[in-house]
């Protein structure tokens, strides 16, 4: 009966303007106030100093009628011709905004509630204007997001209220997509907007905070990935990944026990990240090098190497295959006060150096290539009596050498040395007996060693730990 009456009266004030001729201004139609149309549009209100000015109060209260009778586009000339006169009036920007809205065209509607909002940033029907455009737009995400910010300004604002439940769920499966979707195209910024605006709606999700700190990490803030990463494993204290990734924190910071011991709870909760244990081997092979005493981490730099230096590198590079061979006791007179002592009695107890007759070891002489080529057959003895099978590639080895002849006493040892791909000839096809062997050259030739003994004892079925000497027995 309401709407009927409000009908008449609108069409009576017509009639009335017709029949008075063309001389007299037609009046606007009078708007008999009833149910809202839209009772979720919260009404943009004036402050006091627009509130005082007719020019302004008085079109805006017309246009806020006309869109609540069911008119928006009434309204929306009202509006617009409003706005020509005062531009800045951004509650009336919002109600044009509504207007548009009510006429379903959010992506316009959206424009005139952010024009509203660059004005006058907190204001809530705005951003209830807003966020309803975001819906419709299928912007969940920024949809939920602007009506926390509702919330946080009008705890009890009813449409914020209802909307934030139903979207917080679909929220954050939406960002979730759309930051995975970043990652994979390597949009990290992209990807951090979308995980931060899934952690704030869903603030109790360990997961969540957990991916925004990987994502933060990546892009080299620490200090937040380590804020994020702490919180991930209070909210979920068995996250294998969590505990992964505050371990690259940790190792990145040079926290490195803290970070091995990080990655070895992330392998007992999820056996299934095989790339931790080559982490944790690193960073125990970082430790135990950085523990090396000065003049072994200096054999690379040496002109020349020296006995002691040698069986150094050859103690803790290849240190369970000296340890299945060491034999007795033997007695060194010189090697007490060497650096390497230990070093030097495993390698003359596993018979990979000889001690001289005078009981001498001679640890700081310089070695030869061909010296050294001795040393390099008597490791790979050694090795074939382990692996027999290992042997068959250099146990009949008779290379050419332009420089030794078949007949030299050390040409079985260098044929031998090269053909295992321990040790390399020179230019020419020389070998250079005589010539000084390197430290930089030793270090080469005993790393190629051990991947030999490695591969071999894999092969052979003997347990050997991977790259044994790499965390070896001290020298």
């Amino acid at each position: 009966m309401r709407r009927d009456l409000r009908r008449w009266t609108v069409a009576a004030a017509l009639l009335l303007g017709v029949a008075s001729g063309c001389s007299r201004p037609v009046p606007p139609p009078v708007i008999v106030p009833g149910a809202d149309r839209y009772p979720d549009y919260p009404k943009p209100q004036l402050p006091a100093d627009l509130a005082r000015q007719d020019r302004i109060a008085r079109p805006h209260e017309r246009a806020w009628l006309q869109l609540q009778s069911g008119d928006p586009k009434g309204a929306e000339r009202t509006l617009r011709d409003l706005l020509k006169k005062a531009p800045g009036v951004y509650p009336s920007q919002a109600a044009l905004g509504f207007s548009r809205l009510s006429q379903e065209q959010p992506a316009d509607a959206l424009q005139w509630f952010d024009r509203a909002l660059a004005v006058e940033a907190g204001f809530v029907p705005a951003l209830v204007g807003r966020g309803e455009a975001l819906v419709e737009l299928g912007r969940e995400g920024e949809a939920f997001e602007t009506y926390q910010s509702v919330l946080e300004r009008v705890p009890d604002q009813p449409v914020a209220l209802r909307r934030v439940e139903v979207l917080r769920f679909r929220a954050v499966q939406s960002d979730v997509a759309a930051a995975q979707a970043a990652l994979a195209g390597s949009r990290l910024e992209e990807a951090r907007d979308h995980f931060g605006r899934a952690v704030k709606a869903s603030p109790d999700s360990g997961f969540l905070h957990r991916d925004l700190a990987d994502v933060e990490r990546r892009l080299g803030n620490g200090d937040r990935a380590r804020t994020l990463i702490d919180r991930a494993l209070v909210l979920d204290p068995q996250d294998a990944r969590a505990y992964a990734i505050r371990g690259e924190l940790q190792e990145a910071a040079g926290e490195t026990e803290a970070a091995m011991a990080d990655y070895r709870r992330a392998l007992a909760l999820d056996p299934a990240l095989p790339e931790l244990s080559q982490r944790i081997t690193d960073i125990e092979t970082g430790l135990k090098e950085a523990a090396l005493p000065a003049e072994f981490k200096a054999i690379g730099a040496s002109p020349r190497v020296t006995r002691g230096e040698a069986a150094a590198l050859l103690a803790y590079r290849t240190p369970s295959l000296l340890q299945a061979a060491a034999r007795g006791t033997v007695l060194i007179t010189d090697g007490r006060r060497h650096w390497a002592q230990a070093s030097i009695l495993l390698a003359a107890r596993a018979g990979a150096m000889e001690v001289y007759p005078n009981h001498t070891f001679q640890p700081n002489a310089g070695m030869t290539r061909g010296e050294f080529a001795a040393v390099v057959t008597r490791m790979l003895n050694l090795l074939a009596a382990r692996a027999p099978q290992a042997a068959q590639g250099w146990k009949d080895a008779r290379l050419a050498f332009a420089d030794v002849r078949p007949g030299h006493t050390q040409y079985l040892a260098i044929s031998r040395a090269v053909a295992s791909g321990v040790m390399r000839p020179l230019e020419g096809q020389t070998f250079g007996i005589s010539r000084p062997m390197t430290g930089a050259d030793a270090v080469e030739s005993i790393d190629r060693l051990a991947g030999l003994v490695d591969r071999a004892l894999a092969v052979a079925g003997a347990g050997a730990r991977p790259s044994q000497g790499r965390g070896g027995r001290q020298p």
